[in-house]
């Protein structure tokens, strides 16, 4: 099995999920979906580490099937607590940081098999930022951004050292000390390197989500390819996260790619369809065996799973069961909460 990740144990609770003891099933109002049966409340995580648990045994057992082509879809922003009290931080969003402590996550997981993961991030300035953060962690880190690919400025020669400095520092040739271990970053590629086993994709655009396609056509099932949060590829992509984290929307071509092409092996989705001023909402799926979830919490009782199915439902459909349960009003919460 895959070791753990390091994850902190003091995170706080998600805060969607609250607090509940049951799980009561709802009827949907949008066609072709059904409604599901109870779910068990031990199904979703009620912490950051439970959540992090729950994706590393979703990832094991897709990896036991012989899966290749993995999607993890995580709250943008979300805190895994990897950074935060760390020294040195980079300035970056809130989106960035989260991306970069997931893809450290999936890092961690391969840490001691023999494999190196190729880490993709979607620019120059993201890969920067996590080469300077991981340290010794044996990564190699790229920034895949096809469009300014050999656009970016030749780095600065480093002034000759004087015969003192050289000799200060041990010299140069056979016993001289070897450049650290660890994370190695590159200037921007327009390609996924041909010599990846293991590619994690973090957060890709369009352009990068194309790149993707064409390293997975021109390699076998053998090569490991994970989507980290691809959330330009999503139907109901916000403009504006997809614009906060510097990758636009990809296009319909690459969606299709991509739905037909990689597993949904775990997903934990807040807010699927825009509708959070009613009710907070999350999209959820444990593995790639298991169906999709639309979970709501109401204002009054527990949480209440809205639409199941084996297929992402759609934001017009996810729209249309928040929308009903939203016209069942309080005296419809409360009677869920009383098992009515």
């Amino acid at each position: 099995p895959l070791p753990r990740p390091d994850v902190h144990d003091s995170m706080l609770p998600l805060l969607v999920l609250g607090a509940s003891a049951a799980w009561a099933p709802a009827h949907s109002a949008a066609r072709g979906w059904r409604a599901s049966q109870p779910l068990l409340s031990a199904d979703l995580p009620r912490t950051p580490k439970a959540m992090v648990d729950q994706l590393r045994d979703a990832v094991q057992s897709a990896l036991s099937s012989r899966c290749s082509r993995m999607r993890v879809s995580l709250p943008p922003g979300f805190d895994y607590g990897i950074e935060s009290q760390r020294k040195g931080t980079p300035v970056s969003s809130k989106i960035d940081r989260s991306d970069r402590e997931l893809a450290r996550l999936f890092v961690e997981m391969f840490q001691g098999t023999g494999l190196v993961p190729t880490v993709c991030f979607p620019s120059s300035a993201a890969a920067a930022d996590a080469r300077k953060l991981w340290g010794n962690i044996e990564a190699r880190v790229v920034a895949l951004d096809p469009e300014s690919a050999g656009t970016a400025a030749p780095a600065k020669q480093p002034r000759p050292r004087s015969k003192a400095q050289r000799a200060s520092s041990g010299g140069g040739g056979f016993g001289a000390a070897k450049p650290a271990s660890g994370a190695r970053v590159q200037k921007a590629v327009a390609a996924v390197p041909a010599s990846a086993e293991v590619v994690l994709v973090v957060a890709p655009g369009g352009p990068g989500c194309e790149a993707v396609r064409s390293f997975c056509e021109e390699n076998g099932a053998d090569r490991l390819v994970v989507l980290l949060n691809a959330r330009s590829l999503e139907e109901e992509a916000d403009p504006a996260v997809a614009a906060a984290a510097g990758v636009g929307t990809a296009g319909e071509e690459e969606r299709e790619y991509v739905d037909g092409e990689f597993a949904n092996v775990y997903a934990f989705v807040t807010d699927p369809a825009g509708k959070s001023e009613d009710a907070p909402a999350v999209l959820f799926k444990r593995s790639a065996a298991e169906e999709w979830s639309l979970v709501s919490k109401p204002k009054v009782g527990p949480p209440r799973e809205l639409l199941a199915s084996d297929e992402r439902p759609s934001a017009e459909a996810m729209r249309a069961a928040l929308d009903a349960s939203a016209a069942g009003g309080l005296l419809g919460a409360i009677s869920s909460a009383l098992g009515g």
